[in-house]
Formats: structure tokens, C-alpha cells, sequence
């Protein structure tokens, strides 16, 4: 990925922007609510500091040049809502890994949907990567609807394929490929 300076995404109300220091108390508030972490498959932050340095990571993949993760901000407030970000470049496969996640307040209002066709378009116009890819709980239905609604294909049960909360948990692989890319709307 050779991006230089961290885009800013308009899609609509919202955009997708680089993550700041002001982001912190909003990204702990939503990330440590049970009923979003749930289905979040990756160590949950305790403390302030510890979502401190869970966003930081994320903001420093981008300058290391393996991923780029965006916050999903109100336009209005720039309150910082969600994220969604790319992650796990491979350069050699050309493909990448997309996660998201959002503040249940913010649920059912198509953020999540806006948001992630505007990084496929993304992903496909400006890295030119051939091949995204999703993983999702078997759990998370509303994840695994708004895959396959913006264009996702079904790939398979991956068995006990992370460790979330104390056990091994199932996932299921989802992918969209370049060449697919226009046989949707964005």
C-alpha cells in the first residue's frame, strides 16, 4: 500500500477519517458495551489506556503500510461512531481483510452499510487490491446479512478459527474479488 496522507471518505452524514486523540472516551464508551463487544473478535480494552493504545495500533497499521482504519464520525460533531479499517495486507496475494464495528446507538441506520461500500470502492479503485476479505462470528446474523447485501460471498465455516472470550469460537469467511466489484452498486 503505497497511500501517503490518510484520506478522508464523505459518505453523506458521516465520514471516514483518521482516528485522533478525541476518539478515545467515544471508542471505549461503544467498544466495552456488551451488546457490541460481543461480536467483536478481539481483546476487549478494560481501561481508557488500554483503548488509548488499542487505537493507536490501529491508526499506526496505516503508516507501517500494512492496513488503513478509519473512524466513522459525525459529520456535525466529528463524534466518533464506529470504525472500519483494512487490515492484514498481504502484497504478494494482493488482498486484505475488512473489519467493522459500530456504536449500537448507532445500529439499523445503514452507517455500517455506507461505510463499507465506500471502502470496497476504495480498496478497489485507489489500492487496487484484488481481493477483500471478512470475517464474521456464525453468531453475528446482522453481520452476516450486510456481507452478502454489498456484494460478499459465503466462503465457509472456519472451525474454532479465534479466540474470543475465553474460548474458540467458529467464524465464517467472506470474500469479493475486484472482478465482482462492478456487478454491485456502491
Amino acid at each position: 500500500m503505497l497511500i501517503k496522507k490518510f484520506p478522508i471518505i464523505d459518505i453523506g452524514d458521516y465520514i471516514l477519517r483518521e482516528h485522533q486523540d478525541k476518539d478515545v472516551d467515544h471508542f471505549y464508551k461503544y467498544y466495552t458495551d456488551n451488546e457490541v463487544s460481543k461480536y467483536i473478535l478481539a481483546e476487549i480494552p478494560k481501561t481508557l489506556d488500554e483503548a488509548r493504545r488499542e487505537l493507536y495500533y490501529w491508526k499506526n497499521i496505516f503508516y507501517g503500510g500494512s492496513g488503513i482504519y478509519f473512524s466513522i464520525a459525525d459529520k456535525r460533531t466529528d463524534e466518533m461512531v464506529g470504525s472500519i479499517g483494512l487490515t492484514t495486507y498481504s502484497s504478494y496475494n494482493n488482498r486484505i481483510e475488512i473489519s467493522y464495528d459500530l456504536s449500537r446507538k448507532y445500529w439499523r441506520r445503514g452507517i455500517a452499510e455506507k461505510s463499507i461500500r465506500s471502502v470496497i470502492a476504495y480498496t478497489f479503485n485507489i489500492l487496487k487490491i484484488n481481493r477483500i476479505e471478512a470475517i464474521t462470528s456464525v453468531y453475528n446474523e446482522p453481520s452476516i446479512r450486510l456481507l452478502e447485501k454489498v456484494g460478499f460471498l459465503y466462503e465457509g465455516c472456519l472451525r474454532q478459527h479465534r479466540y474470543h472470550l475465553g474460548n474458540f469460537v467458529d467464524v465464517y469467511s467472506f470474500s469479493i474479488l475486484r472482478n465482482e466489484f462492478s456487478n454491485f452498486n456502491i
